[in-house]
C-alpha cells in the first residue's frame, strides 16, 4: 500500500477529504477488502486518542481578549483629520469611527460572545449525551425481549471460552435473534466509532465462528459497538449469564469502559461520565463510576472479570473475556 492511499484512508477518518475525495475512497473500499482491514487498522490505532478528547469550555477571558483585538486593530479618526485627503468630506464622514462607535460595538461583541460559546459548547455535548442514552434505551428493550422469549428469564451469555467469549458479544447474539435490527443503536456519537460508522457493521455469528489470527482480533475488538457489556457472575462456582430481576443496582450496559484510562472509564463522553443501563431499564449519567454502590467496571475483588456473585454487576468493552486474573473460583 503506498503512503497516498493511506494518507486517504486517515483523512476518510477525520472526515478532512472533500466529496469527491470521499467518494473516491469509499469506492475503494468497496472494491477492495484488503483496503477495508486497513481502515480498520487504523482507526483502531486512533482510538485511544479519542478515549482521551475532552470536550473543553473557551478559554477563560477569551471574549475579552477577541474584542481588545477588534478595538486594537480598528482605526479611529481623530476630530479634524481625514481619512484619505482625495475623498469627498461627505464620504469621510460617513466612513469616520468615534471612541463612542467602538466602545459600543467591543460591548456588543462581548456580550455576544459570553453567550454564543458556552451556548454551542454545552448544546453540542447535551445532544450527544441525550442520543447515547436512547441508544442504550433501545438496547435495554432489546436485552429485555430476549430475556423474557429466548433467555429462559436471563440476559445474552458471554462464553468463558471459544471465539465468542468476549463481552461484545450481545451486539452480534441481538441482531442474529432479530432483536436489534439497527446497528446504530450500539455506536455512541461521541465515540470514535461514530467517525467510521458508514463502513462498520456488525458480524454475524457465523463469521465470527469461523474467524481466526490477526480478523478475530479486529473483530472481537469492535463488534459491542461503543458500548460495554455485563460479563456476567459466579453462582455457587459456575459463569452464568445475568438474570432478569429489574433491578434498579444492577449495572447492565454502559459506555465502553476504557483499557487506557485510569479506572476503565469515560471513554465516550470527553472523560467527563459515563450513560450507565441499570437492569429495571432507568440509565443515570455518572461522574463516580460507584454512584450506585457498585463499581460497575471491575468486580467486589477489583478484578476486571465477571461478578463474584449474584448482584456483583461488572461491564466491560468489546473484546474483554469473562475471565482473565483467576478463575480458580470457577468450576
Amino acid at each position: 500500500m503506498n503512503d497516498r492511499i493511506r494518507e486517504q484512508l486517515l483523512g476518510y477518518l477525520l472526515e478532512a477529504l472533500d466529496d469527491s475525495e470521499r467518494i473516491e475512497v469509499e469506492q475503494q473500499l468497496a472494491a477492495n477488502p484488503a483496503l477495508h482491514d486497513e481502515l480498520e487498522s487504523l482507526a483502531l490505532t486512533l482510538e485511544p486518542l479519542a478515549e482521551t478528547y475532552e470536550e473543553f469550555e473557551p478559554p477563560a477571558g477569551l471574549a475579552e481578549r477577541t474584542c481588545s483585538l477588534i478595538t486594537e486593530r480598528t482605526t479611529v479618526a481623530p476630530a479634524g483629520k481625514y481619512l484619505h485627503p482625495a475623498m469627498p468630506a461627505e464620504v469621510r464622514g460617513r466612513n469616520r469611527l468615534s471612541i463612542a462607535d467602538v466602545v459600543v460595538m467591543a460591548g456588543i461583541c462581548l456580550a455576544g460572545a459570553m453567550l454564543f460559546f458556552p451556548a454551542i459548547s454545552q448544546s453540542r455535548y447535551a445532544a450527544r449525551l441525550q442520543a447515547c442514552q436512547n441508544n442504550l434505551r433501545q438496547l435495554g428493550f432489546a436485552l429485555v425481549d430476549f430475556s423474557e422469549k429466548a433467555g429462559h428469564g436471563h440476559f445474552p451469555e458471554v462464553p468463558v471460552e471459544g471465539n465468542r467469549a468476549v463481552a461484545g458479544i450481545y451486539a452480534p447474539v441481538l441482531l442474529d435473534a432479530g432483536y436489534l435490527t439497527d446497528e446504530s443503536s450500539i455506536i455512541c456519537p461521541s465515540s470514535a466509532l461514530a467517525q467510521r460508522k458508514d463502513v462498520w457493521e456488525v458480524p454475524s455469528l457465523d463469521e465470527i465462528d469461523q474467524a481466526s489470527g490477526r480478523t478475530l482480533v479486529l473483530i472481537q475488538r469492535s463488534i459491542g459497538g461503543s458500548y460495554g457489556y455485563n460479563l456476567g457472575v459466579v453462582i455457587d462456582g459456575r459463569h452464568r449469564a445475568p438474570r432478569n430481576l429489574g433491578r434498579a443496582s444492577f449495572a447492565l450496559m454502559a459506555d465502553a469502559p476504557s483499557l487506557q484510562l485510569v479506572g476503565h472509564s469515560r471513554s465516550n463522553h470527553g472523560g467527563s461520565g459515563d450513560n450507565i443501563l441499570y437492569e429495571d431499564g432507568h440509565i443515570r449519567y455518572v461522574v463516580e463510576s460507584s454512584a450506585e454502590g457498585d463499581d460497575p467496571f471491575v468486580n467486589r475483588l477489583g478484578w476486571l472479570e465477571a461478578g463474584i456473585d449474584i448482584n456483583d454487576a461488572v461491564v466491560a468493552s468489546s473484546p474483554t473475556p469473562p475471565f482473565v486474573t483467576n478463575v480458580s473460583y470457577v468450576k
